[in-house]
């Protein structure tokens, strides 16, 4: 090339490439549909999703709470089932597949089953602190009587040191489950109970815009790279020759 062509390289480029404008109506459609394909082969998505949110609450046992568990409990589910704890007290249902009856009733089934297994570990928690707070109270009845029946004898009589330290007992022990019972009624107070927060289907994101934008993008650049280099090869060749 010569010193005055030198001075117009840009210029040469931009004429290869618009000689060449073929490629760019074959490599990048190519490139998108390569993407468009790939993404669907690896995503392999579902044409319906089912998502549902589960509040589990105080529930924290693990054969409730671990994912692997869940699913175990539902044998009979041939849709694709994944769950999801995402945080603590927070479980994600999420079903897939291509019809969307199928996709419906397989999440309220897989949902409905799951919270009332939560609301039954519930209540039973709910049940013994009532059953304990009331054998609490009753003990409480029953100190309470002692240490009175023991003041009137202590305040009419002289009674031995035993006594009096058996009475110092029963006021600790007294306090101790007073105390327990104030913490089990702040507790049933503030108690979070498991609760179904949503539960939708709808149709899968496909990715389909993304892909081949992305597709698009990377075959328009592709093409300049190919063609830059071409191009160099062959001012290159007459160079040389």
């Amino acid at each position: 090339m010569t010193n005055d062509k030198q001075r117009f390289v840009l210029y040469e480029y931009l004429l290869y490439f618009w000689n060449k404008k073929l490629f760019f109506c074959i490599i990048p459609p190519i490139i998108a549909l390569t993407a468009l394909l790939s993404v669907h082969l690896i995503l392999n998505d579902a044409k319906y999703t089912g998502k549902a949110l589960v509040f589990t609450g105080r529930v924290n046992l693990k054969d409730l709470t671990n994912p692997d568990n869940i699913i175990a409990k539902f044998p009979n589910i041939k849709s694709n089932v994944d769950i999801d704890v995402t945080e603590e007290k927070y479980v994600k249902i999420t079903v897939k597949g291509n019809d969307k009856t199928k996709v419906q009733n397989d999440l309220h089934y897989i949902v409905a089953h799951y919270n009332q297994q939560l609301q039954d570990h519930s209540q039973n928690r709910l049940d013994v602190t009532m059953e304990q707070m009331k054998e609490y109270n009753d003990l409480i009845k029953k100190i309470r009587s002692v240490i009175e029946d023991t003041d009137e004898k202590i305040g009419t009589t002289v009674t031995d040191t035993n006594v009096i330290n058996s009475q110092s007992e029963l006021l600790v022990t007294l306090t101790d489950l007073t105390k327990k019972v104030n913490n089990m009624k702040s507790d049933l107070i503030f108690y979070e109970k498991p609760s179904v927060l949503s539960e939708t289907v709808a149709l899968s994101k496909s990715y389909v815009k993304e892909a081949v934008a992305s597709g698009l993008v990377l075959g328009i650049f592709l093409t300049f790279m190919l063609l830059t280099l071409m191009k160099y090869v062959s001012d290159a060749r007459r160079y040389y020759q």
